[in-house]
C-alpha cells in the first residue's frame, strides 16, 4: 500500500503547525515576521511547499519500507 500527501494536505499540516506558533505568545515583530512567510512560502504554488511535499513523501516511503522489511524479519507475534 502506497500511502503519498498532496500539496494541499501538506499545506493544512502546515498551517496547523504555523497556527500552534502564533498562538505560542511570540513577541509583535516575530509573529509578524511568521505571518510574512507564511503569505509568501507557505503558498500551495510556492517552490518551498512542492519541495517539502516531496521531502515528506520521500521520508513517509522510505518509513513504509522500513516497516515492511522489519515486519519480514521479525514477525509481531514473535
Amino acid at each position: 500500500m502506497k500511502v503519498e500527501f498532496t500539496i494541499d494536505e501538506v499545506v493544512a499540516m502546515t498551517g496547523a503547525v504555523l497556527d500552534g506558533l502564533a498562538g505560542a505568545g511570540l513577541g509583535r515583530t516575530d509573529a509578524a515576521a511568521l505571518r510574512r512567510w507564511r503569505n509568501r512560502e507557505a503558498a500551495p504554488t510556492s517552490p518551498w511547499m512542492q519541495a517539502l511535499t516531496e521531502a515528506i513523501n520521500r521520508e513517509l516511503q522510505g518509513v513504509q519500507e522500513n516497516a515492511r522489511s522489519s515486519g519480514i524479519v521479525k514477525p509481531d507475534w514473535a
